[in-house]
């Protein structure tokens, strides 16, 4: 009787362990739980603070070209067209065709500015297989004739995978570099105006212009190309160094070039006094911008060369820096397009296709040597034709 009882006890004593053990295996659980609730808490927390820096930062769209649909906030400078015609021209060899094709690709194809837009002595490009020696060669260079540093080049990949390796020839890395930098003067200092709003929601703006107290001289350095009313003109602000700044207010035109355009098309049809007078009064905001661009839509996307090779962007950049005041103005615009190139034998033993027509397709029949079919089907209850 006293060994049943003692079976009894130890019975009960494996009992209340095994539920004890449970117990605190809820506990801890739930516990983990709400610490993991907590650090995803701060995990989004942190993750919304940097989506609003990044829209910050991004409240300014930098444009491939002057053909590209424009945000309300919007900038272009034409050094990435530079960087992108020598990749065309001196390593593709045709138009650049990703699939689907991009609406940025084909303005960039275009090659709507190119070096002869600009005098010599304002930009700097360099090409060629990404190397080492390449990247002291575009700091030297850039050194030698602006005085400037890199803002980018330090950004890329040049780690021994990042470079062209002689080694490989099947695969070869290139990097396309420019860089763009004018300074200017106005002849005579604009009168410094007091702080404003703009667009009536915007205070404390910094301006500079003309007013009832600005000296004559500084009059002569504006142009009026138009003034159909007080929210439709243009002028010109003259330089020394024969730069225009060209002013439009209330663009019309959903690209920079057709508001370029229409801004011409208005100042060849105005017929009245392109003098700006003693009457006449000019409010031009001061401008600062230090912008990164980043075009991660033309990266990792394959695209043929001219030989049958196939190419890809693995990294495209773009900066523009920008001020303008009553004394003058400045820009600094870089760009850079690090590409690489596969040999298209690579290519046909690692890439299978399939043309499989096992779906909605189209049949034409033709004689070869006439323009137009004889015969046409579109096909997609394959039943109907079997």
């Amino acid at each position: 009787m006293e060994e049943l009882f003692n079976k009894k006890t130890i019975f009960l004593v494996i009992i209340i362990i095994i539920l004890a053990i449970i117990l605190c295996s809820i506990i801890i659980n739930k516990k983990e739980s709400q610490s993991e609730n907590v650090l995803n808490q701060v995990g989004n927390s942190e993750k919304n603070e940097n989506s609003r820096d990044e829209s910050n930062l991004a409240e300014i769209e930098v444009l491939a070209t002057m053909q590209d649909e424009l945000k309300e906030n919007s900038a272009w400078c034409g050094t990435f067209q530079l960087v992108w015609n020598d990749m065309q021209n001196e390593v593709v060899g045709q138009d650049i065709i990703f699939t689907p094709q991009l609406d940025i690709v084909k303005n960039l194809n275009k090659q709507s500015f190119t070096e002869n837009d600009i005098s010599e002595d304002s930009f700097y490009k360099n090409w060629g297989l990404k190397t080492l020696e390449l990247k002291g060669e575009i700091e030297k260079g850039i050194k030698e004739k602006f005085n400037e540093t890199s803002d980018i080049l330090d950004g890329l990949d040049w780690s021994e995978e990042g470079l062209n390796d002689e080694n490989n020839p099947d695969v070869k890395r290139y990097l396309f570099y420019a860089m763009l930098k004018k300074k200017f003067e106005f002849d005579n200092e604009f009168t410094k105006l007091e702080k404003a709003s703009f667009a009536g929601k915007y205070e404390d703006i910094e301006y500079f212009g003309i007013n009832e107290e600005t000296d004559e001289k500084v009059r002569k350095q504006v142009e009026v190309l138009y003034y159909n009313s007080e929210k439709d003109f243009a002028v010109i602000l003259n330089t020394k160094e024969r730069e225009q700044v060209i002013l439009v207010r209330n663009p019309e035109g959903s690209t920079f070039e057709e508001i370029y355009e229409n801004a011409n098309k208005k100042a060849e049809d105005f017929e009245e006094n392109r003098t700006f007078t003693k009457k006449d009064t000019l409010k031009v905001p001061n401008i600062n911008i230090d912008l990164l661009k980043q075009y991660h839509e033309l990266e990792n996307q394959e695209f043929v060369l001219s030989d049958g090779d196939i190419g890809e962007i693995v990294a495209a950049m773009q900066t523009i820096k920008m001020t303008l005041n009553n004394k003058g103005g400045e820009i600094k615009s870089e760009a850079a397009i690090d590409m690489k190139v596969l040999s298209a034998a690579i290519m046909e033993e690692d890439r299978k296709r399939e043309f499989n027509f096992d779906d909605k397709y189209a049949i034409f029949l033709k004689e070869s040597e006439k323009e137009v079919p004889y015969f046409a089907a579109n096909i997609e209850n394959i039943t109907l034709f079997q």
